[in-house]
């Protein structure tokens, strides 16, 4: 199984909070983005022939429908409009027919999510939306420098749920002001409107964003660390309280309504990554891992699509210890027969050994008759420092 990623990089503004890669604008040149896709491809010709699915240990080539995710990301795809998502559509089914057979994913701001893009992305092939809602409280809007209304939000997640779509909504956590009421609201609303998958993000303030300029101007405040805890406590409460299980770190859904494209990064798929900034990852029998992510800057990656910015090929131990790291973000817990079948130059013994310490702790454990290693309950919010513990 592989997945494969388009980066989307428009944008109508920049948000305060965002460090992605997007060029602003609100008539994007998609025609012109799709013909970089195609000497992005033309130019990776090579590298691509020689992709496999590792499962199977054969060439599947690039047109034999193994391709089961898709997720058109960015920036803001839904920016495209209905013409130019079906531009970029036409374009997917020509160089991979068969693609995004086990879900389809394509990433949508409330502002743009009326019936009609919902019609051009079902006529795609999207069978899930992705939407950046990230607050339904206007406060939470305008700290984060978002343009659409909370009426506008909850419009566009129920327009999604009545085109015969999966949902997943976005919520940012953390913001200076917010309640755990308010969190509790948003989250209702969501599930409501028809929400069956729910990200929850706490407000990550990068040096290279426009907000920490905000804060010398005594226009924003920085987070609290104390506080995003609890509002990240408060959006577990609500959302288990309303039937959706917290399955990965940041993301909670209804039974069947996982993020499947999502996984595959958790659960040491390939993936092909298209588009500036876009990252892929190819394993190997032996448990190797060769890494790429493509240039930063859309006029950077037209002049030249086929160069990588970085390309990394990750030993078998090394990426052993990545992909332990990776594997534990999916809060069901590390099947380590699995991880031992993808990562074959470790062992058990090794395993075991290097968990040992964070297994004192108390922040993962052994379970179902040790064949699991996981976080255990209520630990994830250590994620990053068990992490840490683990690739050092």
């Amino acid at each position: 199984m592989r997945g494969l990623y388009v980066h989307v990089p428009f944008c109508a503004r920049a948000c305060p909070y965002c460090d992605f890669d997007f060029q602003v604008g609100r008539t994007p040149d998609a025609a012109g983005f799709v013909t970089g896709l195609e000497r992005e491809l033309d130019a990776r010709a090579q590298e691509l022939a020689e992709w496999t699915c590792p499962d199977e240990h054969v060439d599947s080539g690039m047109s034999d429908g193994t391709w089961s995710t898709v997720y058109l990301g960015g920036g803001t795809p839904s920016l495209l409009g209905p013409a130019g998502l079906g531009l970029l559509g036409e374009w997917l089914a020509r160089r991979f027919p068969g693609a995004g057979g086990r879900e389809f994913t394509v990433e949508v701001n409330p502002e743009h999510g009326d019936p009609a893009l919902y019609s051009a992305v079902r006529a795609i092939g999207g069978t899930r939306v992705s939407l950046g809602t990230q607050s339904l409280e206007l406060a939470g809007l305008r700290t984060l420098g978002r343009m659409h209304t909370p009426a506008q939000a909850l419009a566009s997640v129920a327009a999604a749920a009545a085109a015969g779509l999966r949902v997943s909504a976005d919520l940012i956590v953390g913001w200076p002001g917010q309640t755990a009421a308010g969190v509790a609201a948003d989250v209702r609303g969501l599930v409501e409107a028809g929400a069956e998958h729910v990200s929850v993000y706490a407000l990550t303030i990068e040096a290279d964003t426009p907000w920490p300029t905000l804060v010398r101007r005594g226009k924003r405040r920085l987070p609290d660390s104390d506080h995003q805890a609890d509002m990240l406590a408060a959006a577990e409460q609500a959302l288990t309280a309303a039937g959706l299980r917290h399955y990965e770190v940041a993301s909670y859904a209804r039974a069947g309504a996982e993020a499947r494209h999502n996984l595959l990064y958790w659960t040491w798929q390939d993936y092909l990554g298209l588009g500036p900034s876009a990252h892929s990852a190819r394993y190997f029998a032996d448990g190797a891992v060769l890494r790429r992510g493509n240039l930063r800057g859309l006029p950077a990656w037209v002049n030249d699509p086929g160069t990588p910015a970085e390309a990394e090929r990750l030993t078998p131990e090394a990426a052993a210890i990545e992909g332990l790291w990776t594997g534990l973000r999916d809060l069901r817990g590390l099947d380590v027969a699995a991880y031992l079948r993808r990562f074959p130059a470790v062992t058990r013994a090794w395993v075991e050994a290097r968990a040992r310490r964070q297994v004192m702790r108390g922040n993962l454990e052994w379970v179902d008759e040790d064949r699991v290693l996981r976080i255990a309950p209520g630990r994830w919010y250590w994620h990053d420092a068990v992490a840490a513990d683990l690739l050092a």
